[in-house]
């Protein structure tokens, strides 16, 4: 038997008030077959995502596109299209920053290739992480999964930088950065703030050194490089 979640009465109250608004008022059968498909989907997906939350965090473990599926019975591609019609249609914004850093402890880091591979379990998450990438004017190396974000790791220090918020964080850790550039006997003038991956590989660094060398203060601030750090020490 296929476990389903359990919605309360005041839930459920609402939830076909909300029904209700798109038959009773002189629009009965105007809805399509696929938006009300969409809608009572937008209703369970709301419900397991804040079962799947603690601590403010989503344990994606808990809503993955598997049991999701088998909860509906339907394919895994077909719950990853709902999962970003349903963004679409009925948006709520979340921390995708905060989301993305509490992934990257099960990141992999090929020493080989210098690339970090991260699974985002997300459609929503992934694209708001592409698009933040494509609009620094860097790009993501499509995977077969698309559930892999894949970067070297100078782009994603750079991610990691520009992602950072708070100006007093940022400005500490370029000046960490250009102090590892220096160290290097790199021309410092060449280190370019909006350009950090470029510069890293231009210089030649090892940037897996420079991160786990960076002071504690420099990555207080900053979550997804303060993750990253965590990922490359336990490696070395």
């Amino acid at each position: 038997m296929r476990k389903t979640v359990e919605f309360s009465d005041e839930e459920k109250i609402r939830y076909f008030d909300e029904i209700a608004e798109h038959f009773y008022k002189g629009n009965f059968s105007k809805m399509s077959k696929s938006e009300i498909d969409l809608l009572m989907f937008h209703f369970y997906i709301e419900k397991i995502m804040a079962q799947s939350t603690e601590n403010g965090q989503i344990n994606y473990n808990k809503c993955s596109d598997y049991r999701i599926s088998k909860d509906l019975g339907i394919t895994q591609q077909r719950i990853r299209n709902l999962k970003v019609k349903n963004q679409l249609t009925y948006p709520n914004e979340t921390d995708w920053k905060s989301d993305f850093a509490a992934l990257i402890e099960k990141a992999r880091y090929d020493s080989n290739t210098k690339k970090i591979t991260v699974n985002i379990p997300d459609p929503n998450l992934y694209i708001e992480i592409q698009n933040f990438i494509e609009e620094m004017g860097g790009y993501v190396d499509i995977q077969l999964n698309s559930k892999f974000l894949c970067l070297r790791i100078e782009y994603f220090i750079e991610l990691a930088v520009a992602a950072d918020d708070d100006d007093e964080s940022r400005k500490k850790i370029v000046k960490e950065l250009k102090k590892s550039f220096k160290a290097a006997n790199a021309d410092e003038a060449k280190f370019d703030e909006k350009h950090i991956g470029k510069s890293l590989l231009d210089m030649g660094a090892n940037a897996s050194e420079i991160i786990v060398n960076l002071p504690t203060v420099a990555l207080m601030g900053n979550a997804i490089l303060s993750e990253l750090c965590k990922l490359i020490s336990n490696l070395t």
